[in-house]
């Protein structure tokens, strides 16, 4: 193997260690065990967490009103830095998607990340590392996302990639990020080897017109590894018409 390969593989080995790690950590998302849609008023947490008291819901307003303790009112995550409450070893947060406002417990000791058996990835392959064309909206667009709630977002885009793989010509909408792109697509591999519902990649800021999108670099979304999630699902035009068979895998591990 020459060493440009060597250090390909090596550099795609290190970023999947990585994402594992991150996935398993004990805030990540298989420590994600409930999610509460709370209902104007006085709302209980599941199971062991029902004794750290209940979620107040006051004309879209949160308050926290723990067992024996002073009510204090919990900024949700729409409104950074969202509140942590502490429940024991387990934390809770609120969220916002579209009308709904709900409470979602992360729990160290949760099945799912105790009895997580790892991720699972095609083999690197500098085939699916793409040099694309980045192009420029000149003032720029929003996107428009549906999450798997029905809930519909808009995001800003600052452009569209293009890039031919397998002699076919493809174009992806990416939404913008602090540090570049991050684009929710999916592709005729899915439910035949990937995520059915799509997956996820996000890349660098594009330069000179140009950005590199590493599909071995393709991960699946939250929902395929917890119930408690609201992932974004792919726009109509993140409908890739080829399959990619790079990054992660799904093997019904959820």
């Amino acid at each position: 193997m020459e060493r440009s390969q060597t250090d390909f593989v090596r550099q795609e080995t290190e970023w999947r260690r990585l994402q594992d790690t991150e996935l398993r950590a004990p805030d990540g998302w298989l420590a994600v065990s409930a999610l509460v849609w709370l209902t104007e008023g006085n709302n209980s947490l599941p199971g062991p967490y029902r004794k750290f008291g209940v979620f107040r819901l006051e004309n879209g307003t949160v308050v926290w009103v723990p067992a024996g303790g002073t009510p204090r009112t919990i900024r949700p995550d729409s409104e950074p830095p969202a509140d942590i409450v502490e429940l024991g070893d387990a934390q809770a947060q609120v969220l916002k998607r579209g009308k709904r406002i709900g409470v979602r417990i992360r729990d160290p000791k949760s099945p799912a990340r105790i009895h997580f058996s790892g991720r699972v990835w095609y083999p690197s392959d500098p085939v699916w590392r793409i040099d694309a064309e980045f192009h420029a909206y000149p003032k720029g667009r929003t996107l428009a996302i549906t999450n798997v709630l029905g809930d519909i977002s808009q995001v800003p885009s600052p452009g569209y990639v293009t890039f031919t793989i397998a002699n076919t010509r493809c174009r992806l909408e990416p939404q913008q990020t602090p540090n570049g792109l991050f684009i929710v697509f999916t592709d005729k591999s899915a439910g035949k080897g990937t995520y059915p519902a799509g997956r996820f990649l996000e890349t660098a800021a594009p330069d000179n017109g140009r950005v590199v999108l590493d599909f071995n670099r393709a991960v699946n979304p939250p929902c395929a590894f917890t119930d408690f999630a609201t992932c974004p699902l792919p726009p109509r035009a993140n409908r890739l018409p080829i399959s990619v068979p790079a990054g992660e895998r799904y093997s019904g591990h959820h």
